[in-house]
Formats: C-alpha cells, sequence, structure tokens
C-alpha cells in the first residue's frame, strides 16, 4: 500500500518518493512481502501487452518479482530494478533477472524495452525524473504503466488501525484515516503526480487510467500476515507492531474472523512518442 502521509510538503500531492528510508525497508522481510502481497489481476497484464509494441519488459522497483513472475508467464522477457538487495536476492531465487539501483540512477547501457512497468512501487520514484528515464529506454510506441492497488479497507478496520496508529506512532506516514470513503478517490491526489510527471517529459501520450475491479476475502491471519508489510509499518517497533496487529486483529475479530475487501488496481499509462 502506497504511503499516504499525514504531512504533505505541499498542494500538488504527496511525495513518498523522498521517503527513502520507508522506500527501502520492505526487504527486512522479503519471504512475508511475497507470500501475503497480492498478485495483480490478469486483464490488467493483459492489457498492458496487448497496448505494447513487444514483450521486452522493465519492471521499475521489481520488489521480490511479484509482478515479473506474471508478466513471465505471459511470455516476457522481464529486467527488474530495485534498490533492495534483499528483495532482489528473493526475486532472483524465483528465476526474475534484478539488477540492484534506484530507478532514477540506473545505468540503461544502451537497453531498449517495449513497456515499463511498476507494481505498486512508481510511488517511490521521482515522478519527473522516473518518466524522462522511462522515455529514454522505451522503444518509440512503448508503454510506460505503473500500477497500484488501492483496497477499500472495511469502516471497522481503518477505525481500528486509525486509532491504535495515532497512540503508538503518531507520526507513521501511514494513514489508514484517509482511506474513510473511496480509497480511489484518496489516492487520485498520487495519480495525479503520476500523470503530470509523465506530462512534464514531453514524451509521452496523455495519460490515461485503466481501473480493474476484484476482490480478495482474508481472514484474520491472512490479514496479519500482509499487514507488516505496508510501508510505514516495516520500521514500527516490534512492541508497537504487536500493538497494531492486535487491535486490527479485533476489529476482523468482530467482523466474524474474516474481512472481503473490494480492490481496484489502477493503471496510470501512456504511449512514449516517436522521435522527431
Amino acid at each position: 500500500m502506497p504511503i499516504l502521509s499525514r504531512r504533505q510538503p505541499d498542494e500538488s500531492g504527496p511525495e513518498p518518493h523522498r521517503h527513502r528510508q520507508t522506500a527501502e525497508s520492505f526487504g527486512v522481510d522479503a519471504e512475508r512481502y511475497d507470500r501475503a502481497r497480492p498478485p495483480y489481476p490478469q486483464a490488467l497484464v493483459d492489457r498492458i501487452l496487448a497496448a505494447s509494441p513487444g514483450r521486452h519488459v522493465l519492471d521499475v522497483g521489481a520488489g521480490t518479482g511479484i509482478e515479473a513472475r506474471q508478466f513471465q508467464a505471459a511470455g516476457c522477457t522481464v529486467l527488474g530494478v530495485e534498490p533492495d538487495e534483499r528483495m532482489a536476492a528473493f526475486a532472483r531465487r524465483g528465476r526474475v533477472e534484478v539488477e540492484v539501483a534506484r530507478f532514477e540512477d540506473w545505468q540503461p547501457a544502451g537497453r531498449q524495452f517495449d513497456a515499463v512497468v511498476a507494481g505498486t512501487s512508481w510511488h517511490w520514484v521521482d515522478p519527473v525524473a522516473g518518466a524522462a528515464k522511462a522515455a529514454r529506454v522505451l522503444r518509440p510506441g512503448g508503454r510506460l504503466a505503473p500500477f497500484h492497488h488501492v483496497p477499500q479497507l472495511p469502516a471497522e478496520l481503518i477505525d481500528a488501525l486509525a486509532e491504535v496508529l495515532e497512540q503508538v506512532a503518531p507520526d507513521s506516514p501511514f494513514n489508514p484515516g484517509l482511506l474513510r470513503g473511496s480509497a480511489v478517490d484518496a489516492y487520485q491526489p498520487l495519480f495525479v503526480r503520476i500523470a503530470d510527471g509523465i506530462r512534464q517529459t514531453g514524451s509521452f501520450s496523455e495519460p490515461e487510467q485503466w481501473r480493474f475491479a476484484w476482490e480478495r476475502t482474508y481472514s484474520r491471519e491472512e490479514w496479519l500476515d500482509q499487514l507488516p508489510t505496508f510501508g510505514g509499518l516495516t520500521q514500527l517497533p516490534a512492541d508497537k507492531l504487536a500493538k497494531v496487529l492486535d487491535s486490527a486483529g479485533s476489529a476482523i475479530g468482530r467482523l466474524g474472523g474474516h474481512a472481503t475487501m473490494p480492490y481496484t488496481s489502477v493503471v496510470v499509462t501512456a504511449t512514449r512518442c516517436s522521435s522527431p
């Protein structure tokens, strides 16, 4: 889940890419991350590939290789770029080729790709510098397509998380209270910032959003397994994390021991223009 900061640096939208300590903290438990984080809808993968000129894919912020393996299964050659060596090592064990670097600093060495994707990771990339780097490595007609999961958490769980985090980590960048109401609407400032970064390069078609709706039912144990992988919680001390998990577990218990969560997976995408 992307960081939703309590304190925005300006009115133009969130800037989670500045939180480098959080951005590079997910490898603290790469096995849990890979096990607990959900994959992406097959329809999302299929649509990106149908709109791309080929199947040579660059995966930015590849993490443990969740989306990379999905693109490989669809017949793609995938190269991952990932700043956390621990996450990259896990992905390599799953036969994903990964180079360790921040995307803004990564050296493509003349390589070009048909699609640049990012699975719930583009918010950790500078939106302008990242889009400019993508333009450099995409073939004309290639597609930039970062995508994010947007879960609609039950109100009872949002309230429980907001209350306990206010007690144990009031400065945490993870603010579930912002997800009250429509989660997709809460994420729009992030998506607008991504689209604006793409526009500023002058190298892409007008960005658009593709949305894919689905849902998943979590048991109490499954949700508590995923919760520590969220940005802002990965760095909590064990005693404070235990209080967060206890509060969330109690909320799910009150819901009957499971929670069905609607998801919207949102792609912000544009096509690399032909060179003048």
